[in-house]
C-alpha cells in the first residue's frame, strides 16, 4: 500500500483527533439552597400577632371576674372587667353582709413580648352593705309602748367610688389559643361617694340602738369602697 500525501495525512489528523477527543461535560449549576423554616411563633394566633379573646377568673376583692381582652401586637393589649362578689359575709371586710359590682377598662404593657405585662386599668366599684339585727327590748317594754319584742333593724348602705387599679403580672397563651395567668395590684379609690343609708325600723325604736347598727354597715362600706385595697386575680381564657 502506498503511503498517503502529505497533504492528505494534514487534512485527515484533525479529525482521527477529534474523534479521539473524550466528550466534554458542563458542570451542573450549583443548587439553590433550600429555605430555612422558622420555627413556629407560639404568641401568634389565626391573626398573627393580634389576639382577642375572654378570660373568667377568681381572686380578691372580686370573687369572681369576666372579660375579653386583645392583644393589639406581641406588646400592647387592652380589654374590659367586670367583677363580682355575690351578697356574702366576708369577716375579712366586717360584720355587714355585701354585695360588689366593678367595671374597668385596662391597658396592658408587654415588654418583653412575652407573658409579662405591666398594665392598669380605671374605672368604677359600687358596694352595698346590708346589717340585720334583733334587740330585745322586754327590759324597757313599758317605756316603749307600741312596741314588740324581739324589735328588727335593717341598716342598708352603699358607696360608689372612682377606682384607679395598677396590676403587674403574666398572660401566657399557648398556640392553641388557651390562655392563663395571675396578677397582682392594688385598688385605689381616686373619687369615693359618701355612704348612703336607708334604714328599716319600726318608729319609736331609740337611736342607741340604731347608731350602732349603722357604723357596722358604715365600716364595712370603707372598709370595701374607700380604702386602697389589694388586689390578685387567677384567671384562665380562650383567645384566637
Amino acid at each position: 500500500m502506498q503511503p498517503l500525501p502529505a497533504a492528505a495525512a494534514k487534512a485527515a489528523a484533525p479529525g482521527m483527533a477529534s474523534a479521539q477527543a473524550p466528550a466534554v461535560i458542563p458542570p451542573a449549576p450549583p443548587s439553590s439552597p433550600l429555605p430555612e423554616s422558622k420555627p413556629k411563633d407560639d404568641s401568634e394566633g389565626i391573626f398573627g400577632p393580634f389576639r382577642i379573646g375572654f378570660l373568667v377568673g377568681s381572686g380578691l376583692p372580686n370573687l369572681l371576674s369576666l372579660g375579653g381582652t386583645i392583644k393589639v401586637t406581641r406588646y400592647l393589649g387592652a380589654g374590659f372587667n367586670l367583677g363580682f362578689i355575690p351578697t356574702v359575709k366576708l369577716s375579712l371586710y366586717g360584720d355587714a353582709t355585701i354585695s360588689y359590682r366593678e367595671y374597668d377598662l385596662y391597658g396592658r404593657l408587654y415588654p418583653f413580648g412575652g407573658a409579662f405585662f405591666l398594665g392598669a386599668g380605671v374605672g368604677y366599684a359600687r358596694v352595698q352593705g346590708t346589717l340585720t339585727n334583733q334587740f330585745d327590748l322586754t327590759p324597757q317594754q313599758s317605756a316603749l309602748s307600741g312596741l314588740t319584742s324581739p324589735v328588727r333593724i335593717d341598716s342598708q348602705g352603699s358607696v360608689r367610688t372612682l377606682v384607679l387599679t395598677p396590676r403587674l403580672g403574666l398572660l401566657k397563651t399557648f398556640s392553641s389559643g388557651f390562655s392563663i395567668g395571675i396578677d397582682l395590684g392594688a385598688q385605689i379609690p381616686i373619687a369615693p361617694s359618701t355612704v348612703d343609708y336607708a334604714t328599716r325600723v319600726p318608729p319609736g325604736v331609740p337611736a342607741a340602738l340604731l347608731t350602732p347598727n349603722n357604723e357596722k354597715v358604715r365600716s364595712t362600706l370603707n372598709t370595701v369602697g374607700r380604702t386602697t385595697l389589694p388586689t390578685f386575680d387567677f384567671k384562665i381564657g380562650w383567645l384566637l
